[in-house]
């Protein structure tokens, strides 16, 4: 069975009330919306059938978190692991794993490198309210206001980083990854975009960052531990 069509089917069980998820296989044949919910369903069969089972656990225990304007963002925000899990399985490190949800506070994965155990925290950044309330309005805006990430959007990346160096720090050391959505979709410009990320990453204290554009496509932002070289990636 397709683990994302799992998941949907165990939603639709524990939240019966909930329409989210009704009429999913129509969903499928939406545009942007279903190739989004491929690239899901690929993503989550790198996992081992333990990190799966916890990774199932968390993102239907928080299929309800939500804010205005981004339906079950804590829900899609937990399955992000599993593009952390992926990203660390093909950069060949051993005993990938889902870490189990508690009340303390720790990263999300575990991982080896040789003897050297090592974790990652996974954190999105979304759209800001400014986007999602443009969308909900009738008008026309001009396409400068993208052209560069605004100071709100810098000052949460740095407080997420912060944010994700302390889950890290709280078992060892490792990895922040990001999943990055801004909010020009187009990503017209994107190279502003990733000159501002990456000026901001290497600012930063955290010494090992990769930062994933969008859930489709290959562009990603990273810096690496200073004894493996950094720099600006795309």
């Amino acid at each position: 069975m397709d683990r994302f069509r799992e998941l949907v089917a165990l939603i639709q069980a524990e939240y019966s009330c909930d329409r989210f998820f009704a009429n999913y296989d129509q969903k499928l044949t939406v545009p942007e919306l279903g190739d989004d919910y491929r690239t899901y369903e690929r993503t989550l069969h790198f996992l081992d059938p333990e990190s799966w089972a916890e990774l199932r656990t968390k993102a239907v225990k928080h299929f309800m978190d939500q804010r205005p304007g981004q339906l079950k963002q804590g829900f899609f925000n937990q399955l992000n692991d599993a593009f952390a899990y992926r990203h660390l399985v093909r950069r060949g490190y051993r005993q990938v794993r889902v870490l189990r949800e508690n009340s303390k506070t720790q990263p999300d994965l575990e991982y080896f490198d040789g003897c050297e155990r090592l974790f990652c925290e996974v954190k999105t950044l979304g759209l800001s309210d400014l986007e999602i309330a443009r969308r909900h309005v009738p008008r026309r805006f001009r396409s400068s206001i993208y052209y560069q990430l605004d100071e709100c959007f810098l000052s949460k990346l740095r407080s997420t980083l912060d944010v994700a160096q302390n889950q890290i720090s709280a078992r060892g050391s490792g990895m922040v990854y990001l999943i990055m959505h801004f909010d020009d979709f187009t990503l017209e410009h994107y190279d502003n975009y990733r000159k501002q990320v990456h000026s901001c990453l290497q600012e930063h204290t955290a010494n090992n960052v990769y930062v994933q554009v969008g859930l489709r496509g290959r562009r990603h932002i990273e810096k690496a531990p200073k004894n493996t070289g950094s720099g600006l990636h795309i």
